[in-house]
């Protein structure tokens, strides 16, 4: 297949990686020092089991690359709407554009409304620029389990030997054959898996983020650190079931019972949530699609939240110092 990766960072790294490794003609749209590094001496990754180096065709200019038979954007959601209205040198008329992301979907109450109300998420595209951006009818969620991190520009870091991509559509009953893509991906070494309920695969993985990135945010803990100290695991729990009461008022009930089992001594990796790499790389941070969005949801559903409305005005704060966030 041919595949443009848009952003070549830490899990758009690992991927256009692992495409071209398994034969797939990848180009990459990148900036900065890393596309320098990428065009100078390619695309490097390490992985638990090997270090490798692929050449690929890199460029900050999408029309560089010509139509694709699949798109997949890694970048972060406070770059999505700009990065949208250039993906069209890339799009013939069945091109489906997959979005990688840890928090919620911009599309996410599009046919669909729990209890009869589609929940409000205007905070997630308040001008309207990627919904115009992007027709739904293409759009791919991209739900990660994959741990990744740049440690210089051109050189992404895998650090888990269970790599996992799980993606779905916004309507099941239009939208891009998610089981053709899954099956086209899987001569790779990570996993690609098809569902029909993209949303909650989405809240499964979010819990999880919300859980520990604002720790981690105000702490500089990796997830290790908090699971082995009991302190930070307490709080952790409390948020991950705040959060999962909020996911429950939509409709996926289920997922409280995992606090009690995610933070547990020696069971995580020393792993830098992604919220805290890039605060300390100074980039913009996914605050309002991670943990604001999900206050959003409580509010509207009348769920109580004291330890996530604790957290986030803090993050919101560390971050706004750092000059990654602004409200």
């Amino acid at each position: 297949m041919k595949i443009a990766v848009v952003g070549a960072g830490a899990v758009g790294g690992y991927l256009s990686a692992e495409l071209a490794r398994a034969g797939h003609q990848v180009s990459v749209v990148a900036r900065g020092e890393n596309l320098q590094a990428i065009r100078a001496n390619g695309l490097v990754l390490e992985t638990t089991i090997d270090r490798f180096q692929v050449q690929l065709p890199a460029s900050d200019d999408p029309t560089d690359f010509g139509v694709q038979d699949l798109v997949i954007v890694t970048a972060k959601t406070p770059a999505l709407a700009d990065l949208f209205q250039k993906l069209g040198p890339l799009l013939g008329p069945q091109t489906p554009v997959l979005s990688a992301m840890n928090g919620v979907f911009w599309w996410y109450s599009h046919a669909f409304a729990p209890n009869g109300i589609a929940p409000d998420t205007g905070r997630l595209d308040r001008d309207g620029r990627l919904a115009a951006s992007l027709p739904l009818e293409r759009c791919v969620g991209m739900i990660i389990y994959s741990a990744n991190s740049v440690v210089s520009p051109g050189v992404v870091r895998n650090t888990t030997a269970a790599n996992r991509f799980i993606i779905g559509v916004p309507d099941p009953t239009t939208g891009p054959d998610v089981e053709a893509i899954a099956g086209a991906l899987d001569e790779t070494r990570f996993e690609t898996k098809a569902t029909t309920d993209i949303r909650r695969e989405m809240w499964h993985k979010l819990l999880r983020n919300i859980a520990s990135a604002p720790i981690a945010v105000l702490t500089g803990a990796t997830i290790a650190d908090i699971a082995d100290t009991p302190e930070l695991a307490e709080i952790a729990r409390a948020v991950h079931r705040e959060a999962a009461a909020v996911a429950e008022a939509h409709g996926f009930a289920g997922f409280a019972e995992e606090a009690d089992t995610l933070y547990r001594p020696g069971t995580r990796l020393r792993h830098k949530p992604s919220m805290l790499q890039d605060l300390e790389r100074g980039r913009p941070m996914e605050i309002d699609t991670m943990i604001a969005i999900v206050q959003d949801f409580a509010r509207q559903s009348g769920v109580a939240t004291p330890r996530l409305d604790t957290l986030l005005p803090l993050v919101c704060a560390r971050a706004e110092i750092a000059g990654c966030y602004k409200r």
